[in-house]
């Protein structure tokens, strides 16, 4: 729809977005040129009787694209302005190259194109300053292009992720027949947008069983925090309240930083109750390259309360895992960060972690396997450490 009313120019009066006073060149493209013909063709241009998104009015002339029954090449559309706006139908499997040539204000890039194609698309609109829109259902995973939107988003680009509930015309009756006839791995690709990590995925558990609205902690419910050391990688930290009586672990708050010095992040752990006590990265005995002390040294006059925790991978993993399946571990949904790295959080074709976008994760994990025996109260007596050296704690 928009870019019918780009191609036109009769836009509604509540129309917040770019708006173009002049005739616009513009393509449209999907996988094969069957797909193009019968999605974006039908859509644009309407099928026997039925009309599509622009106004057949305005239809001044199309071309036929050679070898394709019933399909479009060009589409010449009268413009508010007076002038004509074209729209080219292309499709993936004409490969890169047949992307190249002129300038173009708009594209629509329906199902996802390899990066290659979105690239060179790019190409196109950047001496126009031109747009592209991009509909797909993430089947692929975390592609490359799913990572320029999903970790890379800023001014230039906008992520819009609707899911199946967002879909008036589909019933809560029809929603469960469509989740049923898929396979599991498949279920939030096609029902919320999120990339499908296929038989990868680390933690198969549907989101409902562990994401809950937020609500105000109880003082008497435990608290520690885990932290995830890092520098060029974010430093990530995670806040957990305990409920030991029903052993529910609640994780209700999240940061993550880049690049920033120790007193940077301490300062923000600290903000949220410097009487908690952490656990943390091993790695962060390790000698700090700058100074030659440890990051726990560092952070530790920094004041915060560290103790190193196990970093069993594979054994914390399945302790978190048990925890989500038994309705043990509640994250509440309001910390966006933390979605995500579980959204992602994916093995390889090997079975090992891959160890992207696993921060707050790692952080997590650091809380479960070492962090309950530490939790406290506010009003609890604090941790006190035994006199002895950092290294050897």
């Amino acid at each position: 729809m928009e870019m019918a009313i780009h191609l036109t120019g009769l836009y509604p009066s509540w129309w917040k977005g770019a708006r173009y006073s002049r005739p616009v060149q513009a393509w449209a493209a999907s996988v094969t040129a069957e797909a193009t013909r019968d999605i974006l063709q039908a859509s644009y241009l309407g099928v026997g009787e039925e009309a599509g998104l622009i106004p057949p009015y305005l239809v001044v002339r199309q071309t036929a694209r050679r070898g394709v029954a019933d399909a479009v090449d060009q589409v010449y559309v009268r413009h508010a302005s007076g002038g004509l706006s074209v729209l080219g139908f292309k499709s993936y499997d004409q490969g890169r190259e047949k992307f190249q040539g002129t300038a173009r204000d708009l594209i629509h890039l329906d199902e996802e194109p390899d990066i290659s194609i979105y690239e060179e698309c790019l190409t196109r609109t950047m001496t126009v300053a031109g747009h592209i829109l991009l509909t797909m259902t993430p089947l692929k995973g975390m592609t490359e292009v799913c990572e320029r939107f999903l970790q890379h988003s800023g001014d230039s680009k906008a992520l819009v992720q609707a899911g199946w509930e967002d879909a008036p015309h589909l019933s809560a009756d029809e929603i469960n027949r469509l989740k049923q006839s898929l396979r599991p791995y498949e279920v939030e690709a096609r029902s919320k947008g999120i990339p499908a990590l296929g038989r990868g995925k680390v933690f198969p558990v549907p989101e409902e069983d562990i994401f809950i609205p937020p609500f105000e902690i109880p003082s008497h419910l435990a608290r520690v925090y885990g932290l995830d050391f890092g520098w060029s990688n974010p430093t990530a930290c995670v806040w957990a309240a305990y409920d030991r009586d029903n052993d529910i672990v609640y994780i209700y708050d999240c940061y993550t930083a880049s690049e920033q010095p120790p007193a940077v992040h301490a300062s923000a752990i600290r903000a949220r109750g410097d009487w908690m006590h952490g656990v943390c990265d091993p790695a962060g005995q390790s000698a700090n390259p700058m100074d030659g002390d440890s990051l726990m040294e560092v952070y530790a006059r920094n004041g915060l309360k560290l103790t190193k925790a196990d970093n069993a991978v594979e054994a914390g993993l399945m302790q978190m895992l048990e925890r989500m399946q038994q309705g043990k571990l509640k994250v509440f949904n309001t910390l966006e960060a933390w979605k995500h790295e579980f959204r992602l959080y994916q093995r390889d074709e090997q079975g090992r972690i891959v160890k992207r976008h696993d921060h707050l994760l790692d952080a997590t994990r650091y809380v479960i396997t070492s962090g309950l025996a530490l939790a406290k109260g506010e009003g609890a007596k604090p941790f006190t450490r035994p006199a002895s050296d950092w290294r050897t704690v």
